[in-house]
């Protein structure tokens, strides 16, 4: 008979607790349901909007950091306006940023309520190459830079060079200017 009570009381001991954990879990799931529906209303409600071009950055040579932002929006097709509280917007911006031709690497995305600042590396051209009749600059990896990188007292290509292979941002793609690329820029080291 002892054991049969000391079954039942186990048994109810064992009801309790499940029925105690089932209720720390639905308030817990609780919370997170109300946490989830509140950031909803304030993603929406405007108070955590930010203007791109209010992004704090320090804009590569030759460009004004309106015209630089205005570049790296259109480039990724992000609207004037974005969320603070969206959960990928430092990477959405990470992205948006390493893809215009002028960055090299971002270094970081800083938030906070009512300021976003980039802190980017920039590639720095060392060699210009003549192509169609205007003088092109393109840095160390031989990366062709954008049309506003001024190739004034970079050391000149000699010889004549196939056509960058794309646009702003890639690679040249003739072995030979991404190889004066690089020794130019170790003589500038």
């Amino acid at each position: 008979m002892e054991t049969r009570a000391m079954l039942h009381w186990a048994r109810g001991r064992i009801a309790r607790a499940t029925m105690a954990l089932g209720a720390a879990g639905l308030l817990v799931l609780g919370l997170v349901l109300v946490g989830h529906w509140a950031r909803d209303q304030l993603r929406y409600s405007g108070r955590y909007a930010f203007n791109l071009s209010e992004i704090d950055c320090e804009p590569p040579p030759g460009e004004t950091r309106a015209e630089f932002l205005g570049e790296v929006q259109y480039l990724a097709g992000l609207p004037d306006r974005v969320n603070l509280l969206d959960n990928d917007l430092r990477q959405r911006l990470r992205d948006a940023f390493a893809r215009h031709p002028w960055v090299k690497q971002v270094e970081s995305v800083e938030m906070a309520p009512s300021r976003v600042e980039m802190r980017l590396q920039y590639r720095k051209p060392v060699l210009a190459v003549l192509v169609s009749g205007k003088m092109r600059a393109v840095d160390a990896d031989g990366i062709l830079l954008p049309i506003s990188a001024s190739a004034a007292g970079l050391t000149v290509f000699e010889g004549t060079a196939a056509p960058p292979a794309g646009p702003a941002g890639t690679r040249w793609g003739d072995p030979t200017v991404e190889a004066a690329a690089r020794k130019a820029a170790a003589e500038v080291k």
